[in-house]
């Protein structure tokens, strides 16, 4: 992820190699976008993005997708700045001007070490709709209940206010969701989760912030 367009052209057609499939986006928005639909074994990160910052992100995605791969590349040389990178859940920190013999080093021994870890987590399948206890219980879900899921899942650690989801039900369903409709949705899935898979409060709410979920959830 590199919000200056050129670098992030140049840093494509670097790793544009057989066997690698790569994609570029500016923010951490573009990058949600993305993550609804793929799941990359590996994410470079700039720190100085728009709106939300590198260590935000690594932050979110250390949650969402413990098994990614997750590389900063910034110019911040500081000690203080490493280790912010570093306990945000980065597995490498490089400093600009990156090696390019050392990036392709660190990209090909984070795909052979990393291991999915679906056990320690929920799995938000969203092909098939179901969303799975670590337990191997499963239940399945509406389109709605999935999007409101994936939606809740991809901020995981923060709030997400009611505007903002939405917003995103609205998108993806071509329908116009209310606050209403929103609340009897989120009341729907606290009850279908609290009976098939024995989760007591799946979703909660935080007055004047918004909901998050109470479990982590992987997608898949």
């Amino acid at each position: 992820m590199e919000d200056n367009e050129h670098l992030r052209e140049e840093m494509l057609d670097f790793l544009a190699r057989p066997g690698w499939t790569v994609h570029g986006v500016d923010c951490g928005e573009e990058l949600n976008a993305y993550l609804s639909k793929n799941t990359p074994d590996v994410v470079l990160l700039d720190v100085n993005l728009p709106y939300e910052d590198g260590y935000s992100i690594t932050a979110r995605l250390r949650t969402t997708h413990p098994d990614i791969g997750i590389v900063l590349i910034t110019a911040r040389v500081r000690p203080i700045d490493r280790a912010t990178g570093y306990q945000a859940g980065a597995d490498v920190y490089l400093t600009k001007p990156t090696n390019t013999e050392e990036l392709i080093a660190v990209i090909e021994n984070l795909g052979k070490r990393l291991k999915r870890l679906e056990m320690q987590y929920f799995i938000l399948d969203r092909l098939a709709g179901k969303l799975r206890t670590p337990e191997g219980r499963s239940c399945a879900l509406t389109h709605s209940e999935l999007r409101l899921i994936e939606l809740l899942a991809l901020s995981a650690g923060r709030e997400v206010d009611v505007d903002q989801m939405l917003t995103g039900l609205s998108v993806k369903d071509e329908r116009t969701a209310t606050k209403e409709s929103l609340a009897a949705l989120i009341s729907r899935l606290r009850s279908k989760c609290k009976t098939e898979l024995e989760v007591e409060n799946l979703i909660s709410a935080s007055r004047g912030l918004g909901y998050r979920l109470t479990v982590p959830i992987q997608l898949n």
